[in-house]
């Protein structure tokens, strides 16, 4: 094949007869840049300045682009000249195929495509090697980029990347093993998350009979997409990795179970057929592309019982999971998409710490962790378009299904409008709940309760649950009450005339306790909630004797599923709660405010019960101890529960437990509020909740009108310990002082104390080892001095980190002993862990790296067991380093990459920015310079984010080195 005239597939480059033109000058070469982008079409005059003088182009710019291209025609091949055309206020250069690699290229491209469809193998292998041969590097690489060529770029490297693939997959057909694993593995350093190349590289190695080197690339494919994404290979890699290690059919035992958010479906559905079916097959269709489907309609027509019914029926569909979201879009304060995208980043396993403060990177986060995979996620009770749009995947095999009031034009969806039931299905709804044989009897009558319901299943549901807990009525009398309320009613909204009749006729009839009930859902916390809270508010000794299995069979509430204990949760329809807020506010005011503070105090009570059983110790300081001891009331049998299982109980409680802090602060009880808070921050500790521990602890300390107690100083050395572990050093200093300050005018000498553990960290980290080293003694006096045993241990610990920072082995000694001691004798295995991870590098600095990483596998053993990530990657971080200094890379390769999914799931910038430091530094020493390259990059932006120039710098340096060594 002779060579083309023009090439733009690497430097640019003309050629005559074979010999190279030189085209000297940047403009003239820019203006030839522009016009082999666009071989055979007009390019302006306009166009041609904003590529020569993006920043404005001068007064003389018509005649300079003149004078270029003059230039161009003295210098080009003669053969070209005649194609360089001067046209009314621009210019074209006609180009044959074969005279410029560009178009070359993509005809040689649909040669190969063609003869692979033909069936013909070798033939399109030959053709793919012919068109990627005519690439010499990047497009124009040679030329200073401009952004009006940045379409054309992209689409011509797009198209080499497609024909990579697609000669990568006939290499795979034609068993041509030995070039392809060597372009799988160069492929792979370019894109380290491709799944598709990861699967290809396993299959050639394990087809070729390099079964040790195939489940050698399925780990390392495992590890690096747990380290930037922080999930799973998906199905087919699993299969593949599955089969390479002799165990196919089965998942390995790591593989998490998939996420299933879904509230219970309706059991007795009915109707709605077409719309099942309509949206089973949209949803059904989600593949390369997520597919959205929008149901919108009046209130009470069903459309999240639809939604949910769709989502259960579809759910094989989604193999990774299916999260549910309330937007709350008709409530006082439907929810913003930000909280929406870090509530569903959580139910994708991403811990609080790791989720972005910025919205669009929340939002950019949540797309990537659905690229690959494919999840069903149901929108239910969306304000609009402006809501949903955020909580839209970007790409991959999702789906998404929204219901909504309103109809959402401005959404990428597909539009699913539910008006009323149809008759036959509204008959079949209220035959399933009064009964076949009642409906045939008094058919007449029936239609008239279904005309009065306005076909709404809600209303319809309602009806006929009142109608079965009146033995004595008829459907006749059914119809009646139902007429005369609508009547009394008057006019509201459309659509909720008839739940708003239904809901008084149900209201009305209901006894006394079953009432109050009804009512208090007005002033309980939106989420779903456990029925013995109801009872806890409306002053009931159990859940049975509180009226909610009333309401259960008016169908008043549903119940959502079961939480963590096993415990029910129960949910209110947002129509029904709205009339309950109304009738809440007749309420005596007295009365209203006894039930919202037995809400906040056996919350508060049973998160104190759950505190003092958590498997890890919060060194804090509580609010003011409550005299009464135990809860009372249903939450009183709880107790036990709670104590057993503490962490299932904070997490099932969750939303519920912040939103009381919110509620306890707009009651004017900051008292309270802050007690509930101080109580949550060991639970917000232990799982990285870091956005609900900052916004909790800042709403009390905003709202208290004065910070002169203990509760407000432990609320500041909280927050000064959530700003250390973020890297705020300068926030973190500046609470830990405050409230050491404050504790120390209310004669607090513990608090003092544990405050001062919190200074001197931040000083040990910023460098100040002398200021640290005082901090930490004057508290070890104080926890000394008031018999403080845990106090102690922290505080011996600490002192021995300095001297470990210093080089001091022998100094420390003594320290981390004391400190080790008073761990196992209080029985703080938390604790002494944290002291065997400091004694390890006690053994490190005397050359003992045995002795070292057996310190730290015993503290690895106890912070799996007590289920601490965030610890145990900082352990794993140490033992890779050991495996590093005695030249065990494999090792230590595998324990980086577990440590750095951690690290970043956690949001431990500075962790994440260190481990990512030795993975380059890992890779480098063994020769993977573009993978070393990646990590060192990512360790440096970091560095730079946290505005460390110190650590920055020798990363800097290093990827300075590696371009040097590149070029020479």
């Amino acid at each position: 094949m002779r060579e083309p005239t023009f090439g733009v597939l690497g430097p640019l480059q003309v050629r005559a007869h074979g010999v190279p033109v030189r085209i000297g000058g940047a403009k003239p070469r820019a203006v030839l840049a522009t016009l082999l982008l666009q071989p055979n079409g007009f390019v302006s005059l306009d166009l041609l300045t904003e590529v020569l003088w993006p920043g404005g182009a001068p007064r003389s710019a018509v005649a300079n682009v003149r004078t270029y291209v003059r230039t161009l025609r003295l210098r080009l091949p003669p053969t070209a000249v005649g194609g360089l055309r001067t046209e009314p206020s621009g210019y074209s250069l006609g180009i044959e195929p074969g005279e410029v690699d560009m178009l070359l290229f993509e005809q040689q491209l649909a040669a190969a495509r063609a003869a692979r469809d033909r069936g013909e193998d070798a033939a399109a292998l030959r053709a793919y090697e012919m068109a990627l041969g005519l690439w010499r590097g990047g497009v124009l690489q040679d030329v200073p980029s401009s952004v009006v060529w940045d379409p054309a770029i992209t689409r011509m490297e797009g198209l080499r990347s497609i024909a990579v693939d697609e000669c990568l997959e006939l290499r795979l057909r034609l068993g041509d093993y030995a070039h392809l694993v060597s372009a799988l593995r160069s492929r792979l350093t370019e894109s380290p998350l491709r799944e598709d190349l990861w699967r290809m590289l396993v299959h050639a190695l394990n087809d070729a009979g390099r079964s040790a080197e195939a489940r050698s690339a399925y780990a390392e494919a495992e590890q690096v997409i747990a380290a930037e994404l922080g999930i799973e290979p998906s199905e087919p890699l699993r299969a593949i990795g599955a089969e390479v290690n002799g165990y196919p059919g089965r998942h390995r035992a790591a593989t998490p179970v998939s996420v299933c958010q879904l509230p219970m479906d309706i059991p007795d559905f009915t109707g709605r057929a077409v719309e099942v079916a309509d949206l089973e097959e949209l949803l059904s269709t989600a593949g390369r592309q997520p597919v959205v489907a929008a149901v919108s309609g009046p209130p009470g027509a069903g459309k999240s019982t639809l939604a949910v019914h769709v989502a259960h029926r579809v759910r094989d569909v989604f193999p990774d999971g299916q999260l549910f979201v309330d937007l709350a879009g008709t409530s006082e304060c439907p929810r913003e998409p930000a909280d929406v995208l870090a509530e569903m980043l959580r139910g994708l396993g991403v811990i609080d710490s790791a989720i972005p403060g910025e919205p669009g990177e929340r939002a950019a986060m949540f797309r990537s962790r659905l690229a690959q995979r494919r999840f069903l996620i149901v929108l239910d009770d969306a304000l609009g378009s402006a809501q949903v749009s955020p909580l839209l995947p970007g790409s991959g095999g999702s789906a998404v299904l929204v219901s909504s009031r309103r109809r959402m034009p401005g959404l990428p969806a597909r539009a699913c409008p539910l008006g009323l039931m149809r008759h036959d299905d509204a008959r079949a709804l209220f035959g399933a709940i009064v009964g076949a044989d009642r409906l045939r009897r008094e058919g007449a009558d029936a239609d008239r309760v279904l005309a009065e319901c306005g076909s709404l299943p809600l209303a319809v549901r309602m009806a006929a649950a009142r109608l079965v807990n009146r033995p004595g009525w008829s459907v006749g009398t059914l119809a009646d009450s139902l007429r005369d309320e609508r009547g009394r009613l008057g006019a509201v909204r459309f659509g909720e005339l008839e739940v708003r009749a239904g809901a008084e006729l149900s209201y009305r009839h209901l006894p006394e306790p079953a009432a109050t009930a009804f009512r208090t859902f007005g002033d309980l916390p939106g989420d779903a909630v456990p029925g013995w809270l109801v009872a806890a508010a409306t002053g009931c000794d159990s859940e049975t004797a509180g009226g909610l299995d009333t309401l259960l069979d008016e169908h008043l509430v549903e119940v959502v599923g079961r939480d963590r204990l096993g415990l029910n949760r129960y949910r209110m329809h947002d129509l029904l709660r709205c009339y309950a807020r109304e009738l809440v506010l007749t309420d005596n005011q007295e009365m209203r405010l006894r039930r919202r503070l037995r809400v906040i105090d056996a919350l508060t009570a049973l998160a104190r019960s759950a505190n003092a059983a958590m498997p890890t110790r919060f060194l804090g300081v509580l609010g003011e101890p409550d005299e009464r001891g135990l809860p009372d009331g249903p939450a009183h049998d709880l107790v036990p529960m709670v104590r057993a299982r503490p962490v299932d109980w904070f997490e099932s409680e969750h939303r519920n437990l912040v939103a009381v802090v919110d509620a306890a602060v707009r009651l004017g009880r900051t008292d309270r509020a802050a007690d509930l808070a101080i109580e949550l921050a060991g639970f917000f500790d232990m799982r990285g909740y870091y956005g609900d521990w900052l916004r909790t602890h800042r709403l009390v300390l905003d709202a208290m009108p004065h910070h002169d107690d203990v509760r407000a100083a432990a609320l500041l050395r909280n927050l000064g310990q959530l700003h250390l572990y973020q890297d705020r050093y300068p926030d973190a200093l500046a609470s830990f002082d405050r409230a050491r300050a404050l504790f120390a005018e209310l004669g607090h000498p513990t608090g003092e104390a544990i405050a001062a553990v919190g200074s001197g960290s931040v000083h040990r980290i910023m460098g100040d080892l002398g200021a640290a080293l005082e901090t930490f003694t004057t508290a070890l006096q104080d926890f000394a001095a008031h018999g403080d045993r845990h106090g102690e241990a922290v505080a011996r610990n600490a002192i021995a980190s300095v001297w470990l920072e210093r080089k001091d082995p022998e100094a420390a000694a003594g320290w981390l002993r004391g400190a080790l001691e008073l761990s196992c004798a209080d029985g703080d295995r938390h604790r002494e862990a944290q002291v065997r991870r400091r004694v390890a590098v006690l053994h490190e600095l005397r050359g003992e790296p045995q002795a070292a990483r057996g310190e730290l596998e015993r503290a690895l053993g106890i912070f799996d067991e007590l289920a601490d990530l965030h610890c145990a990657a900082y352990v794993q971080q140490s033992i890779a380093e050991l495996c590093l200094r005695q030249g065990d890379a494999g090792e230590a390769s595998a324990l980086l990459i577990g440590a750095l999914a951690v690290q970043q799931q956690l949001g431990d910038r500075r962790a994440e920015a260190r481990v990512a430091g030795l993975l380059g530094e890992l890779h480098d020493a063994t020769g993977r310079k573009q993978t070393a390259r990646h990590y060192f990059h990512r360790s440096l932006a970091i560095w730079r984010r946290l505005d460390l120039p110190d650590e920055a710098g020798p990363v800097d340096a290093k990827l300075r080195s590696m371009r040097r060594e590149a070029v020479g």
